[in-house]
């Protein structure tokens, strides 16, 4: 066999496969001296890592590069969408929110300019009563001299009443020798 026959192509390798194969042959762990001239185990495992060991092959180094950055271009890809699916959601909310806050404040201005109208509204008013009050007091003394002048005109009716009753007799009496 050749030289090329006991060890194998290395292939590209993820972060996971990484972390595992610097833990399992991290030095002090049983059959792993952390040099893999001296290495009892598999030789593509005792490799030297690069890993949080400090341990370096330049196989694992383009791997973990690749992987890193395959990692960052798909958390930017998803980064992004995200970003245009919030632009989607909070530039017409905002936009919305916008025109209810310009809403609400011509609302709130309107009503406060119609208080203050009810409020010039309600000092009319009340001047009016004033008026009202005033007239009804008048009202009510010239009901009581119009009572005064009914009773008096009630006991003048009462009288002529009385003289009418007092000439009736001597009336009554020429009527008896008045043809009709």
């Amino acid at each position: 066999m050749s030289n090329n026959e006991n060890h194998p192509i290395h292939k590209k390798k993820n972060v996971r496969d990484v972390i595992i194969e610097s833990i399992e042959c991290e030095p002090g762990i049983e059959g792993c001296t952390g040099d893999p001239d001296t290495c009892p185990n598999e030789p593509n495992r005792c490799d030297k890592k690069l890993s949080m060991f400090g341990y370096y092959d330049d196989t694992i180094k383009d791997s973990v590069e690749h992987v890193l950055s395959e990692s960052l271009n798909e958390l930017t890809k998803t980064f992004t969408a995200s970003t245009r699916r919030w632009q989607m959601i909070m530039f017409p909310a905002l936009f919305a929110f916008i025109i209810l806050a310009t809403y609400g404040f011509f609302l709130i201005y309107s009503l406060t300019k119609d208080v203050g109208g009810i409020a010039s509204e309600m000092k009319s008013i009340n001047h009016t009563m004033q008026d009202v009050v005033v007239n009804m007091e008048r009202q009510t003394l010239t009901v009581q001299e119009m009572n005064g002048y009914v009773r008096d005109m009630s006991v003048s009716a009462k009288i002529m009443s009385h003289d009418m009753s007092s000439a009736s007799k001597p009336m009554r009496f020429m009527n008896s020798y008045t043809p009709w």
